[in-house]
């Protein structure tokens, strides 16, 4: 067991004090987005939730020519990080024990800054498997699993949870979590059956800083601008705040004076490259981070199907060649091994002409597909 002591824990508590963060995003809040937004000024990265029985007892190695720490399971790679993040990302969990929640946790926990548990999410995969937002309406298992993660790892452990409907409900759930020695609490102002077109209710927040000072209370939900956190502090007393969907419209978010999406789109696939990231994944995210879809570069961006084409719609091919290439493995870009073996089928075959050669299948979902998930 390994309870810190109370400067421990005040230095703990410090760590999410007045600070700008990376919210957990499915599918976005992968590494390249984690360390494109701590160079644009966040102060903590939260990792996309990955489930406490995936990251379990997972293999890891350390790739020496990029650095990327990757735990991987049966053949699956399920997190990657990277020393540069290490004293500033926030591992997320789903579960739903006690147990496998601290098997996973003594899994990563020298890898990350701290660990935050999912009580929030909404979605189906992980409501039915007892995570997420259901573990709002279990109250004892949810401290259960807080207290485990609390008394036996060696980092922080923080929860992100919703609102009820019914504000008292809301406020003895948090009281109830407060108790277990979290370092911080992550409340998104809105329920669990709220969607993001829906104003966030900030309101619901003085109370809650009020009843568990002076734990920081940490707010999520509708900062879009950066001019946004200023208004939610002053508006609702939080220690700090975090931000997702405006991370996903410009990761620059994070500064005063943000860059032009194209020049953060740049940005975040010369990362992505250098992570060795899915190109199926970097190309979900750039598609996200375009709003304006008859944006020209959109049009080319959406065609491509490997980063060699990426990069090219970006004006960035140069960079491709001198060193993103060689970063990223066959495995993470597919389809630049079956473009290369389709070049060199038809440069060996003179008479073969491009009006009868069959159009490549490609391995992954189509793009507009990705970007309607």
């Amino acid at each position: 067991m390994t309870v810190p002591d109370s400067e421990k824990h005040q230095a703990w508590q410090d760590r999410y004090r007045n600070g700008y963060f990376l919210a957990p995003m499915v599918r976005v809040g992968t590494l390249p987005m984690r360390l494109l937004s701590l160079h644009y000024g966040a102060d903590l990265v939260w990792t996309c939730e990955i489930i406490d029985k995936s990251i379990a007892n997972c293999l890891r190695t350390v790739n020496d020519q990029t650095g990327v720490i990757s735990y991987s399971k049966d053949g699956r790679e399920i997190f990657t990080t990277h020393k540069d993040e290490k004293s500033r990302v926030v591992f997320q969990m789903g579960s739903a024990s006690p147990d496998t929640a601290l098997e996973a946790a003594r899994t990563i926990e020298n890898d990350v800054a701290g660990i935050d548990l999912n009580c929030g999410c909404p979605m189906k995969f992980s409501v039915q498997g007892g995570m997420g937002a259901a573990l709002m309406e279990d109250p004892d298992r949810l401290c259960a699993i807080l207290e485990a993660l609390v008394q036996n790892v060696s980092v922080p452990v923080t929860c992100k949870i919703r609102v009820f409907d019914d504000e008292e409900k809301t406020i003895e759930l948090a009281r109830r979590i407060a108790a277990t020695g979290i370092s911080a609490l992550t409340v998104h102002c809105r329920t669990r059956y709220m969607r993001p077109r829906e104003k966030a209710m900030w309101h619901r927040l003085n109370r809650i800083v009020d009843e568990l000072s002076p734990l920081p209370v940490i707010l999520n939900g509708d900062i879009c601008h950066f001019d946004d956190v200023q208004k939610a502090r002053e508006s609702t007393g939080a220690t700090s705040v975090m931000t997702a969907r405006g991370a996903i419209a410009n990761p620059s978010i994070f500064r005063k004076e943000s860059v032009s999406v194209l020049e953060a789109t740049v940005e975040f696939v010369k990362t992505a490259m250098r992570a060795s990231n899915s190109y199926a994944n970097t190309k979900y995210t750039v598609l996200l981070m375009y709003t304006d879809t008859k944006a020209p570069e959109y049009k080319v961006l959406q065609a491509s199907k490997c980063y060699e084409a990426m990069c090219g719609a970006l004006g960035i091919t140069e960079f491709y060649h001198a060193e993103g290439k060689l970063c990223v493995t066959d495995r993470n870009d597919p389809m630049r091994v079956k473009q290369n073996g389709a070049l060199g089928k038809r440069s060996a075959v003179k008479n073969e002409t491009s009006v009868n050669a069959q159009p490549e299948s490609d391995a992954a979902e189509t793009p507009t597909k990705r970007a309607k998930a």
